[in-house]
């Protein structure tokens, strides 16, 4: 189970370029900040799992709002069908027209995204796609994905992380209510797991603010435990 490095993604943490106007494109109203972005950022996971400022653990956090840019996106992703693709074109009844001189600028920030997760990334590494989701999606609390590819974490890793999970009380789910993890293509081979926290888990209902009882441990445990296990 041993990793040369952990690589943290985030890429749907941040808020940022939603009012500049050579980015957004979006008819920003309240309804809109309140219904969508609200509801769809992940709050907070830099409180979930940073803190592990280490050599070998690496966090990648993408500095704009997934409604600029969503760089978890495929590219030529399926849901680009939907008008949601990297480029989000509709959204839950919002519609975005993104000027054609201003495709290439926002597709350059997910190209740049990926290029940093490949930078950061080593042979046998482990990435660690950093996420949370909306408490009505699921009673599920805890949400491990993973791909049926090359990049499946080992049966140990998968059932040490259940298992911890579950030991502090956590309803988990694999690939339910999402599946598959972020994969950047590299040169080499190392192992992706994504992991997605109920909202309901770690925030008050109904707003932005962090439970006073917000039970950190498991993840950090976790961290602890994967830390434990890189190689020297």
């Amino acid at each position: 189970m041993q990793y040369t490095r952990i690589v943290l993604n985030e890429p749907h943490a941040s808020i940022e370029g939603l009012y500049d106007e050579h980015l957004s494109f979006w008819n920003i109203d309240e309804k809109f900040v309140n219904d969508i972005v609200l509801k769809w950022t992940d709050w907070h996971t830099d409180y979930l799992f940073h803190g592990y400022r280490k050599e070998n653990i690496r966090t990648v956090r993408f500095p704009y709002s997934r409604f600029i840019v969503d760089a978890e996106r495929l590219w030529n992703d399926p849901l680009e069908a939907e008008g949601q693709g990297i480029l989000y074109k509709q959204f839950d009844g919002y519609s975005r027209m993104i000027p054609q001189e201003y495709e290439e600028h926002l597709l350059n920030l997910w190209h740049n995204h990926q290029e940093r997760l490949r930078s950061n990334l080593c042979p046998d590494a482990l990435l660690l796609d950093c996420h949370s989701f909306p408490s009505e999606m699921s009673d599920v609390e805890i949400c491990i994905g993973y791909n049926e590819d090359w990049s499946k974490p080992n049966k140990e890793t998968i059932e040490l992380v259940v298992n911890l999970f579950e030991d502090c009380g956590y309803k988990v789910g694999i690939n339910e209510p999402y599946s598959n993890s972020e994969t950047p293509d590299c040169p080499f081979t190392y192992q992706s797991m994504m992991l997605e926290v109920n909202k309901k888990v770690y925030m008050e209902d109904g707003s932005l603010q962090l439970k006073k009882s917000t039970n950190k441990r498991s993840i950090r445990d976790l961290m602890q435990i994967l830390q434990s296990e890189l190689i020297a």
